[in-house]
């Protein structure tokens, strides 16, 4: 199968969507489909994009189209991030030619907020290919007016968008499908389908590396992966470490990931522990199983809002995961039908830190739950169970 992948963002941006995006190409790849991947330049901040080149070329049958363009950047209405703007490079006439001679017979397209998904779909639509789109993260913001912006943009451009090119939505997990049915289509077109990761890529990372760069000493070490936004911004996490520090003095929360807000560090210093935070920015993503070899535990989705995929990332590293998720965070799986897990019911500190207490202190707890996330990962997110779940929406 032809297939074109409209990605706003693709390796090396260190975001989510840009992982899963580029471990669902080279899935999709090994199986034998033919894929063109578009998507903006890179963030010039990002780790890794001074070896771009490397990235790019043909591989096989997939090839990276990076279209001019310009990222902007709003402040707090962007949560600091630079939104990238893809029109005037997608509409240059070398580009359409370039994917019309492609003719795909499916397009899969990455993203609801951004212009080069808007602009994937009405291609779709136009040249009457079979489209899914992937909703990454919910129509929301933290900013009432911006907020509400959204559910207009949702009501009154997406959902008339999404019915006209009569695509299908893969929501990825219960808090984007409920967020989707509400805001921009109806539950007949949208499915659940986890992010997947391509498992064993964050095993074997070596510990010492971290050990010697950040020079920490003591323990235990809390990691928090991924970027800290309004979404995910450690406040229960910080809350909780005042408690933690009860038992263990020396105990650190090494950060990775871009601070867009930092709400977080004056909460810490506020409550006079900003002296166990430890920032170290973004990484690239082949440094983060480093980080976990380092890491006794790793959590940061703790405000009810689903499973990000650095957290199965965490899981299939084989580091013990703390995470506030309900049961159905999945319709089609039950979290804690696979036994003892490090999933709590709320994110209130004393949740948090009695959960963190329980797998630091007791070793057969620990070993338990990680048979649990063993199971829980291949069974849910793997490479193969994913893509298998988007082809068969692709063929009926």
């Amino acid at each position: 199968m032809k297939i074109i992948v409209f990605a706003p963002f693709f390796p090396p941006d260190p975001t989510g969507s840009s992982v899963f995006a580029g471990q669902q190409v080279e899935e999709l790849v090994r199986r034998g489909n033919e894929v063109l991947v578009v998507t903006n330049q890179p963030d010039q901040n990002a780790p890794g994009v001074e070896t771009l080149d490397e990235l790019d070329p043909i591989s096989g049958t997939y090839l990276v189209k990076r279209l001019h363009g310009a990222r902007i950047n709003l402040g707090k209405i962007t949560w600091n991030y630079g939104i990238p703007v893809s029109i005037f490079g997608f509409l240059r006439r070398a580009f359409l030619s370039e994917i019309r001679q492609f003719n795909p017979d499916a397009v899969i397209v990455h993203s609801t907020l951004f212009d080069l998904s808007l602009l994937g779909i009405l291609w779709a639509r136009r040249h009457r290919k079979k489209v899914i789109i992937v909703s990454h993260t919910a129509l929301w913001h933290d900013v009432f007016i911006v907020n509400f912006l959204m559910k207009c943009y949702g009501r009154l451009v997406l959902g008339p968008l999404i019915r006209y090119s009569r695509a299908k939505v893969v929501c990825v997990d219960k808090w984007t499908y409920e967020n989707a049915t509400r805001c921009f289509d109806k539950s007949k077109n949208t499915v659940t389908i986890p992010v997947s990761a391509n498992l064993g890529t964050m095993n074997d990372g070596d510990a010492s590396k971290i050990a010697n760069k950040l020079e920490l000493t003591g323990g235990p070490f809390i990691l928090s992966l991924g970027h800290v936004v309004p979404l995910r911004n450690r406040h229960n996490l910080t809350r909780s470490v005042p408690l933690i520090l009860k038992k263990y003095p020396h105990m650190k929360v090494i950060v990775v990931g871009m601070v867009k807000d930092d709400s977080f560090i004056k909460l810490a210093e506020e409550l006079g522990i900003r002296e166990h935070f430890v920032l170290v920015g973004a990484v690239r993503h082949e440094e983060i199983k480093d980080y976990l070899a380092f890491a006794d535990i790793e959590t940061h989705d703790l405000d009810g809002l689903g499973l990000g995929i650095t957290s199965v990332e965490a899981m299939d590293a084989g580091v013990p995961i703390v995470a506030w998720a309900v049961d159905d965070n999945y319709p089609q799986f039950s979290l804690r039908s696979y036994g003892p897990s490090g999933f709590i019911n709320d994110g209130k500190p004393e949740t948090i830190a009695d959960k963190i207490d329980q797998i630091i202190s007791d070793e057969n707890y620990r070993a338990t739950i990680l048979d649990s996330q063993r199971r829980l990962v291949d069974e849910i997110y793997s490479c193969k169970s994913v893509t298998d779940q988007y082809l068969k929406l692709l063929e009926t």
